[in-house]
């Protein structure tokens, strides 16, 4: 009697928390599913051309993507780019409503880019005057080609950087970057970095909504609310992650890991006809488009 007593208390207990949970998560203006500085950064499984290409491709066609967004000067060569990063979102089958929820506060930025080139840059032929009372606005033509420029240059970084992340899952990409030389340490590290990241997401909500539960409040934008964060949100979560890799490290110690210089793969990541036509094809495209633009 007293074990099924305690048994729907546990019940009752769990369906109190979750509601309260729900309740903090709808209350909350800072969730990471509405709050858009933040994007969820993880790998998203997917059966298309680009997830099936060799994991250190699609690190060759990173490099070459932003090395061409920074040698094309003209604006005319970002936009070819931002249609190019698009297409690559559509193979994915991830598509513009998804470049543009995941990256929106990369979109709010380049804007601001623009406005401050407008402002401070007075440069090039006069294109609008707006007289004020107090001050005229004027725009320049160097001043909206700089914007545009710079704009489409971090669109263009961090779109691709965002796709490569999605679409590329990381103990792959560790594995294929051991396999052709690099430390199995330095593999391990990308990969525990890259799986602590949900985890800390999951424990900053965890320690947000118990104090929230509290009647801390973390909405607004203002020194307190920023000061309040940091004393009860992210200092427990530094505590927090130092006691994790004080862990990490005593169970790596007692495996003797490190020990060997070299290391066995379940599964070895190999090169394809595909690969190799697919860096051969984004290199030639990248050289073209720096020739003609």
């Amino acid at each position: 009697m007293i074990v099924g007593v305690d048994i729907m208390n546990g019940k009752i207990n769990s369906s109190i928390n979750s509601d309260i949970s729900s309740k903090i998560n709808k209350n909350s203006r800072i969730s990471f599913s509405k709050y858009p500085i933040l994007p969820d950064l993880k790998y998203v499984a997917g059966s298309t051309f680009m997830h099936h290409l060799h994991p250190l491709t699609k690190l060759v066609l990173l490099i070459v993507f932003s090395v061409s967004v920074f040698t094309i000067e003209h604006w005319a060569g970002g936009i070819l780019l931002l249609l190019i990063l698009l297409c690559g979102y559509k193979a994915a089958q991830l598509g513009l409503s998804y470049f543009v929820r995941k990256l929106r506060f990369i979109l709010i930025f380049s804007a601001l880019i623009i406005v401050v080139q407008v402002i401070f840059v007075k440069e090039g032929v006069l294109f609008l005057e707006i007289p004020l009372p107090f001050l005229s606005i004027t725009v320049w033509s160097v001043a909206i080609e700089n914007g545009i420029r710079l704009g489409l240059r971090f669109i263009n970084i961090m779109g691709a950087s965002f796709l490569f992340v999605t679409i590329t899952q990381p103990q792959s990409l560790a594995y294929s970057l051991m396999q052709i030389g690099i430390p199995y340490r330095y593999g391990f590290m990308l990969i525990t970095a890259l799986r602590f990241i949900p985890v800390f997401r999951q424990e900053f909500n965890q320690i947000k909504n118990a104090h929230l539960a509290k009647g801390i409040s973390f909405t607004g934008i203002s020194i307190k609310t920023v000061t309040r964060m940091v004393q009860y949100v992210f200092i427990p979560m530094i505590v927090s992650a130092l006691s994790k890799i004080a862990s990490l490290a005593v169970s790596m110690e007692g495996r003797a890991f490190g020990k060997y210089k070299s290391r066995t793969f379940m599964q070895r990541q190999v090169f394809t006809i595909t690969d190799i036509l697919v860096i051969a094809t984004s290199i030639l495209a990248s050289i073209c488009i720096w020739i003609m633009i």
